[in-house]
């Protein structure tokens, strides 16, 4: 990994914690494991993590972001063995398996508008993005045989406007309760 790409991907990672900080009401940062910072967060496995410390400790979601020159959303329905969607989606589901999380994947390529970017979950939490925005947005479902899962894929934008955070902590706490 280059330089470059490296700054790159802190770059989204920092914009990607300004818009969940914006989102959720409570802080998120790029998590920095290892600086000696976050010795007491457990949650050193995703690329964000909720440092406010109302909610730290509480926090269900386990956050990974990818910006990369292309995502080729054809590559699942070819079958290619090397798709990034799928390499992305199967990082972000182990770290939050990991860190007893559920994964939230958020995914931008170089020629999306700067402030936009793919918001993606698993089929446990898609309910409730789906209800609110389903008349509103688009939404991309992927099925995806290979892993036994379905993506439900979403605009940021329409995630800000119309979905209560509080009801996603909700849903991932009902979630892993039920593992």
């Amino acid at each position: 990994m280059s330089i470059n790409s490296k700054n790159k991907g802190s770059r989204f990672e920092r914009k990607i914690g300004a818009w969940f900080t914006k989102w959720t009401g409570y802080k998120f940062e790029r998590n920095r494991a290892g600086s000696g910072a976050w010795h007491s967060n457990k949650d050193s496995t995703s690329d964000l993590t909720c440092t406010d410390e109302r909610h730290a400790h509480r926090c269900k979601i386990s956050i990974e972001c990818k910006n990369y020159k292309e995502i080729k959303f054809e590559h699942l329905l070819l079958g290619n063995k090397g798709c990034d969607i799928l390499k992305f989606w199967e990082q972000a589901s182990k770290d939050a398996k990991r860190a007893n999380k559920v994964p939230i994947l958020c995914m931008r390529y170089n020629s999306m508008p700067s402030e936009e970017f793919f918001f993606v979950v698993g089929k446990d939490l898609s309910s409730v993005f789906y209800k609110p925005i389903f008349d509103k947005a688009n939404i991309m479902v992927i099925d995806v045989p290979k892993i036994d899962e379905i993506l439900y894929v979403f605009m940021a934008s329409d995630i800000l406007k119309n979905v209560n955070y509080k009801l996603v902590h909700k849903q991932a706490k009902l979630i892993l309760k039920n593992r």
